[in-house]
């Protein structure tokens, strides 16, 4: 018989579908149908699903860890260690992945991808307790889920429409990778805690779960996903098929706004990757539970997606994704500074939860459209794989290697309230930092803007 705890983590199973449901009806309310075309739709939930499943396994421990301990024999540094091999073969593959994706089949290298990615799991079950072939299979993870797949799943979604659709494209991508991961992660819990034979027994029952949905999801991805279709509504239809030059996908890396562009992606991914710290306040400073706690953050990391992104696609088509992106910093700044000034007590619970998610709301609204803003910045869809790249190196790659130590040491070193009063304020920088930036940006599509008009005002003279 399952335990206690099992049952609380199976009765919650049924809150995903509940919530999905209910959250899809305001969205066809609010924006509509995700895309005009259902394929397209199809083809964006397909390329979701994927993202969804291919970070599932390199992160196991987060989750699971005891029985990984118990499964593996292995010391925590051993563990610790095959994370650190995965992330430097991420960081290795992020500038590569923007070059192939703009030179290969986007689509191609996601059913490679997702193929390997699913042989790499049922690998790591058969050598679970071999260190050093865990190592190589850490790595390779890196590769089939960053160099083959990072730049190309979103390459892939913004060839899933026009150009004035993007932004809409990338909500529903988002919106759709929220379903994904809540779907993926309660379905592993339920795996485990449905298996009654130990810790390892059911360990490696999430371990073929993850596997399993790798595969499915490359199998929608193959037969569900049609890039042509998306392209023959495009007006640059004949530019997008021809394929760039090295030369051309290379001078990108020349290209100062794109710079600029990775410097706005650290604001909004940064603020993301730092506020899990939102977390561990709850429970630490204001002495609520670590489960309702935990509850509080799975909410805010997934359940706002549902609502955020789509609504934000469809609002920054309309007014424009850099002109929505200052104005969602703003905002986030607006609320972070009220979030700060709360006195942090147990009495004022409510008042702080509702600032977390509105945070979180406006956040994740900002993350899923900002690839949408680089053809509002002069980037050629054609070499964008490459930008994300860049953008990704810096925005992504930076606040994951360098926040998380940073934190960990200010909270080791000061009493918990002044160390997340540092914390936060270093989460206020970023928001700041990633304003300017965008701001920045803005004046300079505006003075691009002006000197095409006076070209064309030359021209018709």
């Amino acid at each position: 018989m399952p335990s206690p705890a099992a049952e609380w983590v199976i009765s919650t199973l049924h809150f995903p579908s509940r919530l999905t449901g209910y959250s899809m009806k305001i969205l066809n309310k609010k924006v509509g149908k995700p895309v005009k075309n259902s394929k397209k739709t199809v083809g964006i939930l397909a390329c979701a699903f994927l993202y969804s499943s291919m970070y599932l396994l390199p992160y196991i421990k987060y989750i699971f860890y005891d029985a990984v301990v118990a499964a593996s024999g292995f010391t925590n540094t051993q563990i610790g260690f095959c994370l650190t091999v995965y992330i430097i073969a991420c960081i290795i593959g992020t500038l590569p992945s923007g070059y192939i994706s703009d030179k290969l089949s986007p689509k191609k290298l996601l059913v490679i991808s997702g193929v390997g990615h699913a042989i790499l799991s049922f690998l790591y079950l058969m050598f679970i307790q071999n260190y050093v072939i865990t190592l190589v299979i850490y790595f390779g993870m890196g590769i089939t889920s960053v160099l083959l797949f990072w730049s190309p799943v979103f390459k892939a979604v913004s060839q899933s429409g026009s150009q004035e659709e993007q932004g809409k494209l990338y909500g529903w991508f988002e919106s759709f990778n929220g379903v994904g991961s809540m779907v993926f992660n309660f379905g592993a819990l339920w795996v485990f805690a449905r298996i009654t034979g130990g810790a390892v027994a059911a360990l490696k029952g999430v371990v073929i779960f993850y596997a399993a949905m790798s595969a499915v999801a490359t199998l929608m991805v193959l037969f569900l996903y049609r890039p042509e279709l998306a392209a023959a509504a495009d007006e640059h239809k004949s530019e997008e098929k021809e394929k760039p030059s090295s030369k051309e996908i290379l001078a990108v890396l020349k290209m100062p706004r794109v710079w600029l562009f990775s410097l706005l992606a650290l604001g909004v991914y940064g603020f993301y990757a730092g506020s899990s710290y939102l977390t561990p306040y709850f429970s630490t400073v204001l002495g609520i539970s670590v489960v309702f706690s935990g509850s509080l953050a799975t909410i805010k990391n997934y359940g706002t997606r549902f609502v955020g992104a789509p609504i934000a696609g469809a609002i920054c088509d309309k007014i424009g994704r850099l002109k929505f992106l200052v104005i969602g910093f703003c905002i986030t700044i607006v609320l972070m500074i009220a979030f700060m000034l709360m006195p942090p007590k147990a009495g004022l619970l409510v008042p702080i939860m509702i600032l977390m998610f509105a945070l979180a709301l406006v956040n994740v609204s900002m993350k899923g459209i900002q690839f949408a803003a680089l053809d509002d910045i002069g980037v050629d869809p054609k070499v964008n794989g490459m930008a994300i790249a860049i953008a990704t190196l810096i925005g992504y790659n930076m606040p994951d290697m360098l926040l998380h130590p940073l934190f960990g040491a200010i909270l080791d070193a000061n009493e918990p309230i002044a160390a997340y009063k540092m914390i936060f304020a270093v989460l206020l920088g970023l928001l700041v930092l990633g304003l300017i930036v965008t701001i920045i940006l803005m004046a300079i599509t505006k003075k691009d803007k002006k000197k095409e008009n006076g070209k064309a005002s030359n021209k018709a003279a």
